[in-house]
């Protein structure tokens, strides 16, 4: 669930590589389903329902990816560890 604190304090903390990301991936369609900060990443960490739409490793080389395939947590991530933040696509489940 997204409050609005979050939309107003936490998202605007998403910067560089990973806001064009995040706004790459609202443009496709992709959904955000949580916005956190403090864990995992201490800034911000934005999810996304679905697989990201695209493969940003060779447009962004400063941000880390990893494929984590975890049904209990989520499927990749890009990070970026200079500004403490995330994007990632959650594993949901198809209902």
């Amino acid at each position: 669930m997204i409050y609005e604190y979050d939309l107003k304090e936490i998202l605007p903390r998403l910067k560089g590589p990973l806001k064009d990301i995040l706004d790459a991936e609202i443009a496709a369609g992709n959904e955000m389903v949580e916005i956190s900060s403090k864990w995992p990443m201490p800034e911000v960490n934005v999810w996304f329902k679905n697989p990201l739409t695209d493969k940003y490793k060779k447009s962004y080389p400063s941000l880390q990816y990893s494929y984590l395939g975890d049904p209990k947590n989520w499927l990749e991530e890009y990070i970026d560890k200079d500004n403490g933040a995330m994007v990632a696509a959650k594993c949901e489940p198809n209902i």
